[in-house]
């Protein structure tokens, strides 16, 4: 099984994560092992290829769903008995190619409709993550960007495009939305339900 979590910068996706890992490894009835976590360190990639000038283009839309596409071959083969947990994956990464116009909006959505209808996108979970206040901080090249309403826009079109895709009992495909207070209460929140999605669907 793949976990994706999802959500616009600010809704405290790899916080939230972070607190699921640390749960994880001291929970005795979960075998860590299993369990994979997985960030693709995009950021740090373009700066050592010197390729930031590249971020408004085609070129750097292939190189952010290339990551994706070779997770999903993966957890067909060597990894099909892992619960694969990534921060942010394909959905992120065709968002923010509307978002930032690198290529044509249409072109974009009728590429991701035809991934997500081929069977290389099965047995995927989502958990969108959103929230009310969104956190601001100085973390990378991405934040003079930042626009939390129209990058959730984005998600949720594209979520209204691709229904019959993300939510397929055939395809063992599901998706979750979790509303984060940013908060104590949030928190044990997520980790019951992303403990609640591992258990039930891997086992």
């Amino acid at each position: 099984m793949i976990i994706l979590i999802e959500g616009p910068r600010g809704s405290g996706k790899t916080h939230l994560t972070k607190k699921l890992k640390d749960y994880i490894i001291k929970d005795k009835d979960i075998d860590e092992k299993d369990i994979i976590f997985y960030k693709y360190d995009f950021v740090n990639h373009m700066k050592t290829l010197n390729m930031e000038d590249q971020e408004g283009g085609a070129g750097f839309h292939y190189f952010t769903i290339s990551n994706t596409l070779t997770i999903l071959e993966l957890h067909k083969t060597i990894l099909k008995d892992k619960v694969f947990i990534f921060d942010r994956g394909v959905f992120s990464a065709y968002a923010w190619s509307i978002f930032r116009k690198r290529l044509d909006s249409k072109r974009l959505n009728i590429e991701f409709i035809r991934l997500l209808k081929d069977d290389l996108y099965s047995n995927c979970h989502i958990v969108y993550v959103t929230t009310d206040t969104p956190v601001k901080r100085d973390k990378d090249l991405f934040d003079k960007f930042d626009n939390y309403r129209i990058e959730n826009e984005s998600f949720i079109n594209l979520f209204k495009l691709n229904e019959g895709s993300i939510s397929n009992f055939k395809k063992n495909n599901s998706v979750t939305h979790f509303k984060n207070n940013m908060d104590d209460i949030s928190e044990s929140l997520f980790l019951k339900t992303l403990i609640n999605i591992i258990e039930t669907r891997k086992f």
